[in-house]
């Protein structure tokens, strides 16, 4: 009795742990079932294109990968799917999920496994982004120690770390260190170039905006042209290559950009257009890359007192981000302010007017009420109040643009002198000379000490005070 009871009980004990089984294999396939789900949501992302929707997909993907992967399949993964909302800058949406990550890797990989680098530099771009420049130099570094112990000196991982921590130093303001990080990246990556692996000409284009950035435009030139011809010798192998081609437009589109702020204008239209028809090859006609392109073309019309081209650019710039549904977004918000300008200088005042109240608008939302990009907008809308004479709606404007840049950029920065000088063509406007002389020389100070006295914004301000003290002579002899 007591061994039929025995095993009578053994055998229900078998029937429980079945079922316990079947339980945990249905668990296991439905949550298999939710991650293939959500990862199929974000195949083949565009990193222009993504939405709060993408953001708790690749969330709600990452708490079920956690459940049917192992550590060195979750980092690999999560690092590869999480590549569009990085470049993106979806900072906030990756931080929490990054550090969770690295903690992961560094218990179950070990702290110096090459998945722990990669993670470390990863969650080091983020903290770049955010401003944590001394947190980020230490994963960086961290990474790069890794990096060069596991995978050698001599591989594209490596090179890889190294172009980051270019950017981070020249972020720092330390451009010595960023340029021998950057050509010690090159040396590296410029070995490995493919179609598939094209940090070498990624490297030379953050290498010729650092130049840029440093004011040695020639230089840049040389850099941005160099990477072009990395990506014609590419094109030779795979002509239809479309990240071949999309890196290539890119180039030719920042090629523009510098070619437009050096003067040459001829050559920008070129770039710009260049860039058009290979944008549109890869993307077809409606893409934010295209956006972009027709707004700095338009921007070279504008310049160039082209405003009807001009506008029919932005306008068809806006038709393409409002099809995508990006209004909501700061580069929306850039182009009514652009096109708002066009405006302006059509004499429509009241179509830029609703042009610039609703850039504001976006800016502050998507922004804060407190950003640089907001005061842009802001002394826009004041200079067009001005114009129409309604000087006491321009005055509050100027006035919080001022104080954002002061509080954000500091008072001796070069938007607070174009905002002096902006506020007290508004004194002057109104009658009060004493205070537009106060205003105007305060903006001198601080443009010659950024520009120099032979700067454009210099000149500009400096005559707009001797003309001042002309006008108040006239008055006088009267």
């Amino acid at each position: 009795m007591t061994i039929n009871s025995t095993n009578g009980s053994d055998k229900e004990e078998i029937s429980a742990a079945s079922r316990d089984d079947e339980k945990n294999k249905k668990r296991g396939a439905d949550k298999r079932a939710l991650f293939e789900r959500y990862e199929k949501q974000l195949k083949n992302l565009d990193s222009e294109l993504v939405t709060s929707d993408d953001e708790i997909a690749l969330q709600e993907a990452f708490r079920y990968a956690k459940e049917v992967m192992g550590p060195e399949e979750l980092v690999e993964w999560f690092i590869s799917l999480a590549e569009p909302f990085y470049r993106s800058a979806t900072w906030q949406v990756l931080l929490p999920m990054y550090e969770e990550l690295l903690d992961t890797a560094e218990r179950e990989l070990g702290p110096e496994d090459p998945g722990t680098a990669a993670v470390l530099n990863g969650l080091a771009g983020i903290y770049r982004y955010m401003g944590k420049h001394e947190e980020s130099l230490k994963l960086f570094s961290r990474a790069l120690s890794i990096r060069e112990k596991t995978s050698g000196q001599e591989q594209t991982e490596t090179g890889d770390t190294l172009s980051e921590l270019g950017i981070l130093y020249y972020v720092m303001d330390r451009q010595e260190e960023a340029l021998l990080y950057y050509n010690r990246a090159l040396e590296i990556q410029e070995k490995f170039l493919s179609p598939e692996n094209t940090g070498a000409v990624r490297t030379l284009n953050r290498m010729a905006f650092s130049y840029k950035g440093m004011e040695r435009p020639e230089k840049a030139e040389e850099l941005f042209t160099r990477a072009l011809g990395l990506l014609e010798k590419l094109a030779e192998k795979e002509p239809d290559n479309k990240k071949v081609l999309a890196y290539t437009a890119g180039t030719l589109n920042n090629l523009g950009v510098l070619f437009s702020e050096m003067g040459k204008l001829e050559e920008a239209e070129d770039r710009y257009g260049q860039a058009l028809k290979l944008q549109e090859k890869v993307y077809g006609k409606e893409h934010p890359q295209i956006a972009q392109t027709l707004n700095n073309l338009a921007l070279l019309y504008f310049q160039t007192t082209r405003y009807e081209k001009a506008l029919i650019l932005y306008t068809r710039s806006l038709e393409i981000m409002e099809n995508l549904g990006k209004t909501e977004h700061t580069g929306f918000a850039t182009t009514l302010n652009n096109l708002a300008g066009v405006y302006v200088q059509k004499g429509r005042h009241e179509k830029a007017l609703e042009l610039y109240t609703r850039a504001l608008e976006i800016r502050e939302r998507v922004l804060g009420p407190d950003n640089p990009e907001v005061a842009k907008t802001l002394n826009n809308l004041g200079e067009l109040h001005r114009i129409l004479g309604q000087h006491k709606n321009a005055l509050p404007l100027y006035t919080r643009a001022l104080k954002i840049y002061e509080n954000t950029l500091g008072p001796t920065h070069p938007d607070v002198g174009t905002t002096l000088n902006n506020l007290a063509g508004l004194h002057e406007s109104m009658g009060e000379y004493e205070t537009a002389i106060d205003l105007y020389e305060k903006a001198l100070d601080i443009i010659e000490k950024e520009y120099g006295p032979d700067h454009p914004y210099f000149k500009i301000t400096r005559n707009n005070l001797l003309g001042l003290y002309e006008k108040m002579e006239r008055s006088w002899r009267k």
